[in-house]
């Protein structure tokens, strides 16, 4: 079954034989050599005002000074001076729709504070969040079904995303729509991709935890949000022996089912 699967691949099949934990480490460690968006636009426009470089020469010219210097820009959007938000890479301008509706939920007049207590280890951890109505959950679903696409289609976006907030984004959307069982599969699914990431695993954390865990145990019955959710459970655990134990042992996923 569905199930039975999972758990062996829980168990099991989650850490590579060789060296489990150096794609992570070695991604993780990338991180020391990057620099924020803002020093990278800052560069691009001191380019400009400085030195009286065309836009695109100043582009070119910074990545060029940077990737000299050893600095990793696969976080950085690289884009001219004054560039609207629309050139941005395709995968970005989903994060910022996603983001846009569920913040446009949280402005309607009938929002409404939402929680949940979702138990973890031996305590309970409260879940606030905004639902979506209907159309709120349409725009919700159709952002982050074209992340999805965009982050298969270029893994690079990936890295993109999650210094974009994606994380956190598909999660409060998880949450949003926990109520809207058919709108899930698509976000659960986003965030399986985003989560093959390695820093996009360390930005899951317990509440990530805890809230595919509440959707998961509100449609356990349900095998499009089922698979879509263990789907992305097994991400975030892949090559994270912490964040294994927290879903096997605190978050008791295996006891799905049962």
């Amino acid at each position: 079954t569905l199930f039975a699967g999972f758990q062996s691949a829980t168990m099991g099949g989650l850490r590579p034989a060789n060296n489990p934990y150096q794609s992570d480490k070695k991604a993780i460690a990338e991180v020391y050599a990057r620099i924020s968006q803002e020093t990278f636009d800052q560069a691009v426009q001191e380019n400009v005002d400085e030195f009286g470089m065309d836009a695109e020469e100043a582009l070119a010219d910074a990545i060029e000074q940077f990737e000299t210097q050893g600095v990793n820009l696969s976080n950085v959007v690289k884009r001219v001076p004054g560039a609207p938000a629309e050139d941005d890479p395709p995968a970005i301008v989903a994060v910022r729709t996603l983001k846009d509706a569920l913040a446009a939920a949280g402005e309607s007049d009938e929002a409404e504070d939402e929680v949940l207590e979702e138990k973890f280890g031996t305590g309970m951890l409260k879940l606030t969040f905004f639902k979506c109505d209907a159309e709120m959950a349409v725009r919700v679903t159709e952002a982050a079904a074209a992340l999805r696409t965009e982050c298969q289609r270029d893994k690079e976006q990936i890295t993109l995303v999650v210094h974009n907030g994606a994380v956190d984004a598909l999660v409060a959307g998880c949450l949003s729509l926990i109520s809207i069982a058919a709108a899930l599969p698509p976000v659960l699914e986003s965030l399986a991709v985003v989560l093959g990431d390695a820093e996009a695993r360390e930005q899951l954390g317990v509440r990530g935890i805890c809230a595919l865990m509440a959707t998961l145990r509100r449609h356990e019955n349900n095998t499009a949000v089922l698979t879509a959710g263990l789907h992305a459970v097994r991400a975030g655990m892949l090559v994270h022996e912490t964040q294994r134990q927290q879903f096997v042992g605190s978050a008791g996923v295996l006891k799905l089912g049962a």
